[in-house]
């Protein structure tokens, strides 16, 4: 293999055609460019500050409900093909999490259409933002006009807020598992500054584009769990952890919170960088990338985002279940985030399984009919909102004054 400089880019040319094809994902003879961390960092980073985050079940449900497929979404499924199988969104493709980033190197847009937007499927929702902000970096070239892009969304809370099955969310369900995978922790007002230290040194990374670079880093990331729910920790362990006596298996705490939540309350020890801002190198070289980092938002979602953001720029990082709902139950310190995450408002909406009365698509439902048949079905009750949605009302016509 020679390398050749050119433009302040490394061009890698591949000896043989058989690792031609490798280098550069199937280009057909392009050379593939190396770009360095602070280039892959700048891409992140630029999709980040889009804010682009989650999606909620009702919604999904009414883009699918109003007649009208132009807006339909493309609905990936991240789960395990065992956990898919038992059910999933009608229509859904299912890619698991840690295959996502080498099956959308290899095959791009047949796998993704690039002209729909994109709803992320996961078992608990922030897991679904990784391969959210994968897309994301692939297919919005201009962050700064991000509107003028197809967007990819999670389905926020995941699975376990489309279904009522908890079979389908893994045994991840919130709230009902309090105590198992959250605590009633204390928090810590006072700020922490952490150290100073230099980022992870990932040399270059080759892609013909820095998105396909950015997948390259998320594939050795994802690849390093055995299980995409390990990129996943709960507040039992890392309690555990901090309050074993043994300091030197802590982990680094980052909580990527607004600054002025992060002051109501934060996991004691932790230190402060809101999500948006994580891909600025400069942000966080307050962590040692020598030792692990366990990262917290509010309810998970946007804490995947900065996790997996991280896990590409080289740390060894994780994200927190739930977020501080997990750690605390208090509502000052979640900032009324825990009654936006409490799925009983959930909804019970249909699912395909491989039986017979798979939709293929949820656009084929039809609610069903009679007083009874309909109120007794969540889905036909939101159904009848979204369709039957009552017009809004109108001002009355002014009779003047005396």
């Amino acid at each position: 293999m020679i390398r050749r400089r050119q433009g302040g880019r490394t061009l890698v040319w591949c000896a043989l055609p058989l690792i031609l094809t490798a280098c550069n994902g199937g280009g057909g003879g392009t050379p593939a460019v190396t770009w360095s961390q602070a280039e892959i960092a700048a891409a992140v980073d630029g999709i980040l500050k889009t804010g682009l985050n989650t999606i909620n079940a009702d919604a999904v449900a009414e883009l699918f409900f109003d007649a009208d497929p132009a807006n339909d979404p493309f609905v990936l499924d991240t789960r395990d093909a065992s956990d898919y199988a038992l059910g999933h969104i009608p229509g859904a493709v299912n890619v698991p999490l840690r295959d996502f980033p080498s099956r959308y190197l290899q095959e791009g847009d047949t796998l993704i259409p690039a002209d729909r937007n994109v709803v992320v499927v996961s078992y608990v929702g922030g897991d679904g933002n990784m391969a959210s902000l994968l897309i994301n970096v692939v297919r919005i070239e201009d962050p700064a006009n991000a509107a003028n892009y197809p967007w990819s969304k999670s389905l926020m809370m995941g699975m376990q807020a489309w279904t009522f099955d908890k079979a389908l969310a893994a045994g991840y369900r919130y709230p009902d598992d309090l105590g198992v995978r959250r605590v009633e922790a204390s928090t810590q007002t006072t700020a922490n500054g952490g150290g100073s230290f230099a980022n992870p040194n990932i040399g270059l990374t080759a892609g013909d584009t820095v998105a396909r670079a950015v997948l390259r880093r998320a594939d050795t990331y994802l690849r390093g769990f055995t299980d995409q729910l390990d990129a996943q920790f709960d507040a039992v362990a890392l309690k555990a952890l901090l309050d074993d006596g043994d300091p030197t298996n802590d982990p680094q705490v980052l909580s990527v919170r607004g600054a002025a939540d992060y002051a109501k309350g934060h996991v004691p020890g932790a230190v402060n960088v809101g999500w948006k801002d994580v891909a600025v190198l400069a942000n966080v070289e307050i962590l040692d990338p020598s030792r692990p980092v366990v990262v917290y938002c509010y309810t998970g979602h946007t804490g995947s985002l900065a996790t997996v953001a991280l896990g590409i720029l080289g740390y060894d990082v994780r994200n927190l279940l739930y977020g501080m709902c997990g750690w605390s139950p208090t509502a000052a310190v979640s900032a009324t985030q825990l009654n936006k995450f409490n799925l009983v408002r959930g909804w019970d909406f249909p699912i395909d399984d491989g039986g017979a009365g798979d939709l293929g698509n949820l656009a084929n439902y039809t609610p069903p009919t009679g007083c009874l048949e309909c109120h007794s079905s969540l889905t036909a009750i939101a159904y009848d909102r979204i369709v039957n949605k009552p017009a809004e009302p109108t001002q009355p016509p002014s009779v003047g004054e005396g």
